[in-house]
């Protein structure tokens, strides 16, 4: 018997070593869900088979904040987010099949939200410097072009509403202090601008990426940081 045994193990483990290791663990996919949803309070999250009590709930995102949630890779689950004052008409309801890490962006105005739902790849960005990604969920905007005070160079270039860029490296160390990102329509009109210091929120060695989206609020434009992964 003790030959077929250890057959059998042999053939056991080599199928698990040609395996990827997707097929071996099962992996999470997370979710950021950012509220960016003009005149809401907070919106709360569910997630298929997950019994959840609307009134005593911890699964909420405020106003202009963020929030990650995880669920098994690679299997159909159904995403409702709803607002704390209304839970009976979900905004958002969809069944996803994804895998790696996501965010979803809830904006526009109460009664009339929109959503964007995109994949992050974050960068491995090496010490001393921060990945920087920007994304126009601004309706009344058009073409959006960025720069920093101080710059003649332009950072970002006619950026297009639900349009993200890539993540852009910039110097984060003490001495390069902060930024000031300008965002300004296509005639060079300022929008609205948000200071970032790099090294807030994040260990000057750790691998560091974050986000800026201008959102509209009101007649005007608003531009908030989520810091990613």
């Amino acid at each position: 018997m003790k030959p077929i045994f250890n057959l059998l193990l042999l053939v056991v483990t080599l199928i698990m070593l040609s395996c990827s290791e997707d097929d071996i663990f099962t992996r999470a996919t997370t979710i950021k869900v950012v509220n960016l949803i003009n005149g809401a309070d907070n919106v709360i999250v569910k997630i298929e088979n997950n019994l959840i009590n609307y009134a005593t709930t911890k699964a909420k995102v405020s106003f202009d904040d963020y929030r990650n949630f995880s669920f098994e890779a690679s299997i159909n689950r159904q995403l409702e987010i709803v607002k704390q004052s209304d839970t009976l008409n979900p905004i958002y309801s969809e069944s996803l099949h994804l895998k790696g890490i996501h965010s979803l962006y809830l904006y526009g105005a109460l009664e009339n939200e929109e959503w964007l739902l995109i994949e992050d790849k974050p960068k491995q960005i090496t010490d001393s410097l921060v990945g920087i990604r920007f994304i126009n969920l601004s309706k009344t905007s058009g073409l959006v072009n960025i720069n920093i005070t101080g710059e003649t160079a332009t950072v970002v270039s006619g950026l297009n509403q639900e349009v993200e860029t890539d993540y852009i490296e910039f110097p984060a160390k003490e001495v390069d202090g902060s930024y000031i990102f300008e965002f300004k329509d296509g005639s060079g009109n300022m929008l609205n601008s948000i200071t970032v210091d790099p090294l807030q929120k994040f260990n000057v060695s750790s691998k560091k990426n974050l986000t800026l989206v201008m959102y509209d609020f009101g007649t005007s434009q608003k531009v908030a940081r989520v810091n990613s992964y």
